[in-house]
Parts: structure tokens; sequence; C-alpha cells
């Protein structure tokens, strides 16, 4: 496992903690976090069919073919981002991950034909969740 962090501006947040992700993720895999390892989060070349996302991504898991798994987080700022939406994340978001993981884990090598992501969202009321395959 590796991670890296950036320290934010004081006017920014991230929506969980590497303690809130050692509880819900680490054991499950090989898995390495980045907290703002850039800015912000923008769509790779290769993906030619993705969401419109409307709102700002908060968080991004990959899922590799060998198994290993990458979570990334993007800052955001702290106003636009309530406690609620922090305590939702880190119970209900967090869960929805550690799920989608298992599921990813399940499946057969045979199965993964590139790389899986779950896109976490926040629009500004509610998290969305987007699910997207791409060749690798």
């Amino acid at each position: 496992m590796s991670s890296y962090y950036r320290n934010l501006n004081r006017h920014e947040t991230y929506v969980t903690t590497k303690k809130q992700l050692k509880k819900y993720i680490s054991q499950l895999t090989n898995v390495d976090f980045s907290f703002g390892l850039t800015r912000y989060f923008e769509w790779g070349s290769r993906r030619s069919h993705h969401p419109k996302l409307k709102g700002t991504v908060v968080a991004v898991v990959s899922f590799y073919r060998d198994k290993s798994l990458n979570l990334s987080f993007f800052p955001i700022v702290s106003n636009l981002y309530p406690e609620a939406a922090y305590e939702e994340f880190n119970y209900n978001i967090l869960q929805a991950i550690q799920k989608w993981v298992c599921q990813q884990l399940e499946k057969p090598d045979t199965a993964m034909v590139g790389v899986e992501q779950l896109v976490v969202e926040w629009d500004g009321n509610k998290h969305l969740l987007h699910s997207v395959t791409f060749l690798h």
C-alpha cells in the first residue's frame, strides 16, 4: 500500500481521511491512496464515452486487471461541501465503494476487460456514483 497526501489550503477539504479508508477499504486488496495528487479530475484521452459531470468529482476508485486498486481524492472548497455531505461520504459512500470493490474482486479474471472506475461526484446536494469501464 502506498499513499500520497497533499496538504490543503485552509478553505479546502477532502471528503474522507486515511483512517476512514483503512477501516473500509485497505483490508480488501492491494490498494494505493492519493489525496490531491492532481488538483481536479479529468477524463483521460482513452475514455471517449463517459458520463457528463455537472458537479465536482471528489473521488475516483480505479480497479485494474491485476486486482490492484487506486483511490484518488480531490480537494473541494469547504463551503461547497457541508458537514452532512462529509458524514454521508464517510458512512454511506465508503460502504458503497467497499461493496463495489468486493464485486470487482469476485469477478473471474476473464471478465476483466480493462480498468473499472467508480467516479464519485458531488453535485451540490448529493453524491452521484458513476461506473465506467475503459480498455487499458
